[in-house]
Order: C-alpha cells, then sequence, then structure tokens
C-alpha cells in the first residue's frame, strides 16, 4: 500500500516567501501550530490515500490523459485564511488567484476521471489554496490570527507546466513528499 496524491508543485521563489511567513509567524503562535515543512508545500487536486500499488498504471493513465487536455498556466498567493473558520481555527492556508477557472476546470477533470477507476470524488467543493500549518489546540490568540488574516503576499508566480502524482510516507518528524510521476500539461493553446 501506498498513500498518494496528485498536486501541483509550487515555483522556489513562492516556497521562499512561505518559509519567511512560517518563519514569522511560529514565535507568535508558539507551539500551537504545526507548521507545514516549505519544501512540502503544494497544491492539492486530489488526495487519494492509501491505495494498492498494482493501481498506480491505471491512476498513472487516467491522470496523463487528463494533463494533454490543458495548456500551462499560471498561479500566485492571494489572501491567507482559515478553515474551518476564525473562531475555530483548525488549518492555516494562503489562497490562489491567477487562472483559477483553468485551475479549477483540472482539478474537476481528474475528479471525473479517476471517479471511473473507482475513486470517490470529494464531497466539498473545490478551494484551491496551500496549507502552511494546522492549529494542534483549540482556538488560536484572536491577535496573533488577525496579524496572520490581514497578510498581503507579493506577487510570485508559479508557473503551472504538470502535475505530479506524489507518494506520502509519515514519519514522526513529518510526512516526507516523493513525487512519482510527472504529468505534463501538453495541449497546444
Amino acid at each position: 500500500m501506498v498513500r498518494c496524491f496528485l498536486a501541483i508543485n509550487l515555483s522556489p521563489e513562492t516556497k521562499d516567501f512561505l518559509s519567511e511567513t512560517i518563519e514569522h509567524f511560529r514565535p507568535l503562535f508558539r507551539k500551537r501550530v504545526r507548521w507545514v515543512k516549505p519544501e512540502n508545500c503544494h497544491l492539492t487536486l486530489k488526495f487519494l490515500g492509501e491505495i494498492q500499488e498494482e493501481k498506480l498504471a491505471s491512476i498513472e493513465k487516467k491522470a496523463r490523459d487528463v494533463a494533454k487536455n490543458f495548456s500551462p498556466f499560471e498561479l500566485s498567493l492571494s489572501a491567507t485564511g482559515v478553515f474551518p473558520n476564525p473562531k475555530f481555527p483548525r488549518v492555516l492556508w494562503l489562497g490562489l488567484k491567477g487562472d483559477l477557472p483553468v485551475l479549477k476546470s483540472l482539478q474537476a477533470n481528474i475528479e471525473d476521471s479517476l471517479s471511473t477507476i473507482g475513486f470517490e470524488p470529494e464531497k466539498r467543493p473545490f478551494s484551491p489554496h496551500v496549507t502552511i500549518g494546522r492549529v494542534k489546540a483549540r482556538g488560536a490568540n484572536p491577535i496573533e490570527l488577525k496579524d496572520f488574516l490581514t497578510l498581503s503576499p507579493p506577487l510570485l508566480r508559479t508557473p503551472v507546466k504538470d502535475f505530479a502524482l506524489y507518494q506520502s510516507i509519515l514519519h514522526p518528524s513529518g510526512p516526507e513528499y516523493r513525487e512519482l510521476i510527472s504529468f505534463p500539461l501538453t495541449k497546444s493553446k
């Protein structure tokens, strides 16, 4: 069994900014937030969970078929936010802007394609975001959260030329993500 997900990797400049953001907020939130390692920050398109290795070939075929129907596009970071809401924050994230209609179409095509080989479609609507932290203790100091929610990221472009299948290996120190297969977006504009 392998734990997998499909995702878009972020530009090095975007990951550098996320690293700076995490380091800025780490002392303010103290130990109440478990931060994502900046090198692990990504945009999840579809979490697949624990799957049989034999299923990887069919996932690869479906993902490759989706990828060839899309041209490269561009994303950048937008405002910060929390899930499920500011009164009970559990996840700290940064949203995305740019070619969102293309991104949403890509994600919907992945959902549809993988549903034909037994993967349940996500019930919640797709909300493009990059998770940077998970709140361990209930609630955060409102002043700290206010500072986080008013953060305005600079314009850092992430050219999206492909997406990838990643394996998530869980360690006591946190997950390790390994790219297994990349799927280039090859449709001509």
